[in-house]
């Protein structure tokens, strides 16, 4: 399993970084001057000891016990060892054992002296009671070991102690610091997760938008060429209509010179009959002459076989005449009969023909706004093909600002999880 760094430990690193940082800091100040300060406190402790005991008179008592740390040596004028601690040493000559030390004591008569002697630092603490010269000799371990003690267990032991708990509770502070935020994390993961699975059905819409779009671009076109089609084929229509309308109201032109012809024709029918009624009252008068005629014949000498041949003539004649006037008008009146039938059916056809040019006028003028409906139905349908080509370009470029997004979003998801606090 990946192990996983988590904010607080690095806010708990640096949180003791720095405390390792200012501690160091301070103790490089703070040490220094405590040391000086444990020194000069050390060295009046110590010089004031010899300087008691040297006022007291005392200064032959320190040789009879041990003393509890370092050794006692005293001194005439000349620098001649009178009484050491170590016996061994008494009668030594300081001016030759510890250069420098003789006239130090000789110039200041009580203080304290540190040199080194046999690779060892070490303090002289000396008074001077006018006769002899006390001292009190110590190496540096048993003037200062206490503080060095305290010092090497406070940067072995304390100070680590310090910086582990520095770390300890620097994680806990970040634990508890970071627990909101972490919800929050949580929750922006969440978010980011539904974000990315929106982004994707959203993505798989826009391409099944895309599609759709595909396909209704593709029907546009189809509507397109089938209305550019149809178009065509309503003008060739319009122009047959108005062909056909031309070609019926010359047809009712033609009809209504008819009914005007047959008006005339009824007219002369009318007129005819009149002469056929004047032809039968010649007849009637012809036969009159001719009975006149017979009669006149029977009284006077005339040929009257050449009159009467000619009375019977005129008789044939008028009988002829009367007979074809009968005829004539028999026809007459069956012509007057047809000819009223027929004024009759014309005037029916001339009022359904008015009928059928005022529908004539209605079809063409239908016709000429479908026309007009359909041109304006192929501009449209040409309108929404270009919105269709828009709108498909559009869903190309939100297609391709999902895919930046999504990948985005994908990016910032993979960031976020390695983000652990």
């Amino acid at each position: 399993m990946k192990k996983v760094w988590r904010l607080s430990w690095s806010y708990a690193l640096t949180v003791s970084l720095f405390v390792i940082a200012w501690s160091s800091i301070l103790l490089t100040i703070i040490i220094p001057r405590v040391n000086k300060i444990v020194e000069q406190v050390s060295t009046k402790s110590f010089l004031q000891e010899v300087v008691s005991i040297t006022n007291a008179g005392v200064s032959q008592k320190v040789f009879e016990r041990e003393p509890t740390f370092g050794y006692y040596y005293l001194f005439d004028e000349n620098g001649i060892t009178v009484e050491h601690t170590d016996k061994q040493k008494v009668g030594s000559d300081v001016k030759k054992v510890i250069p420098g030390l003789f006239e130090y004591m000789q110039s200041k008569k009580n203080g304290v002296y540190s040199y080194t002697y046999e690779g060892i630092k070490r303090y002289v603490a000396f008074a001077f009671d006018g006769k002899y010269y006390l001292a009190h000799a110590a190496r540096y371990d048993e003037l200062y070991g206490e503080f060095e003690s305290f010092l090497s267990i406070f940067f072995k032991l304390i100070f680590p102690i310090l910086i582990v708990l520095a770390f300890v509770a620097s994680f806990f502070v970040a634990e508890l610091l970071l627990k909101r935020p972490r919800h929050q994390l949580l929750i922006s993961n969440n978010l980011v997760r539904n974000i990315s699975e929106n982004i994707i059905h959203t993505f798989s819409s826009a391409s099944e938008i895309k599609a759709v779009a595909e396909n209704t671009e593709e029907s546009t076109t189809q509507v397109d060429r089938s209305l550019e089609e149809f178009a065509a084929y309503l003008e060739e229509s319009r122009a047959e209509i108005e062909t056909a309308i031309n070609g019926l109201n010359e047809f009712t032109n033609t009809i209504e010179q008819i009914t005007e012809y047959t008006s005339k024709l009824a007219m002369l029918t009318e007129s005819l009959g009149k002469i056929t009624d004047k032809i039968t009252d010649i007849s009637d008068s012809i036969t009159v002459l001719a009975i006149n005629v017979s009669i006149e014949t029977s009284k006077q000498n005339i040929d009257r076989e050449g009159l009467s041949r000619i009375a019977e003539m005129i008789m044939e004649l008028s009988n002829s005449a009367r007979n074809l006037a009968k005829e004539s008008k028999q026809s007459l009146e069956n012509v007057e009969n047809i000819v009223t039938s027929t004024t009759l059916i014309t005037e029916k056809i001339t009022k359904r023909l008015t009928s059928v040019r005022e529908s004539l006028n209605t079809i063409l003028q239908v016709s000429q706004a479908s026309t007009t409906n359909v041109e304006k139905i192929v501009n449209a349908s040409r309108t929404a093909h270009e919105a269709v080509e828009q709108l498909y370009s559009g869903i190309e470029q939100l297609e391709e600002a999902i895919s930046n997004i999504k990948d985005e979003v994908e990016r910032f998801k993979a960031e976020l999880e390695r983000f652990v606090i």
